[in-house]
């Protein structure tokens, strides 16, 4: 369990990306705008939700003009029917979802290493997971890349090199991503908890502020134009 006392080093890691925004690479190889991207809403305050299921939902959505991403820290009902959640009530998304077609290419939006990787291929898991570890301003930290395809897993090694804006995994599809509509999970995650290839990106409410601490809106590695929208919890 994560200790409540690291909250203070954790917003000296939010201010440290704060400060750096604008200057990181873009994932997807182009930026994101008010032009080209759309908050995608998958709280419980989206009704249409329920009466549609994930996977119709997202599949109507404008993917030829925008690319859709589901948002931080939101409260989410998509998770109620997967045992790998339901069990401790995880139901707080802890990053940024972009939803792509698979094989789409992502780069490193900064300079790290290989912290691990794993195909954790439960259903309604990440699927094959990447976690590149940085140091920013003298400050340690990860980034974790989920639900890609099998192949991106080939030839990596721990602790190897990974350049600003190398482009190093690629999106699966369903039938290695856990099981999910193809998207990328994104997430910043400061203190790894001794967790290898795995962390989790979904928490209960009960332990939620201090996992939402542990792991700090990516937006600001993402290059949203806007401040992002933080749930309430």
């Amino acid at each position: 369990m994560l200790q409540s006392k690291s909250i203070t080093t954790k917003m000296n890691l939010v201010d440290i990306l704060r400060s750096h925004r604008g200057q990181f690479s873009h994932i997807l190889g182009y930026a994101l705008t008010n032009d080209n991207a759309r908050q995608l809403n998958l709280s419980i305050t989206n009704t249409e939700l329920l009466n549609k299921d994930y996977e119709t939902y997202v599949s109507k959505l404008d993917h030829e003009h925008y690319v859709w991403l589901g948002g931080y820290g939101e409260q989410r009902s998509i998770y109620n029917s997967s045992s790998l959640f339901s069990d401790v009530d995880r139901c707080i998304h802890l990053g940024v979802d972009i939803q792509l077609t698979p094989g789409t290419s992502i780069f490193a939006p900064l300079a790290g290493k290989i912290h691990s990787f794993n195909d954790n291929a439960q259903p309604y898991d990440y699927g094959p997971t990447i976690i590149i570890e940085h140091e920013l301003n003298g400050h340690t930290f990860h980034t974790l890349y989920g639900h890609l395809s099998r192949e991106s897993l080939t030839n990596l090694k721990i602790g190897q090199l990974i350049e600003k804006d190398q482009l190093f995994c690629h999106i699966g599809n369903r039938e290695v991503n856990g099981g999910w509509p193809p998207h990328l999970h994104f997430q910043v995650i400061e203190d790894m908890q001794n967790n290898i290839g795995d962390y989790p990106g979904v928490a209960s409410k009960k332990d939620a502020p201090i996992f939402l601490a542990n792991c700090p809106d990516p937006s600001f590695l993402l290059g949203f134009p806007n401040e992002p929208i933080i749930y309430n919890i």
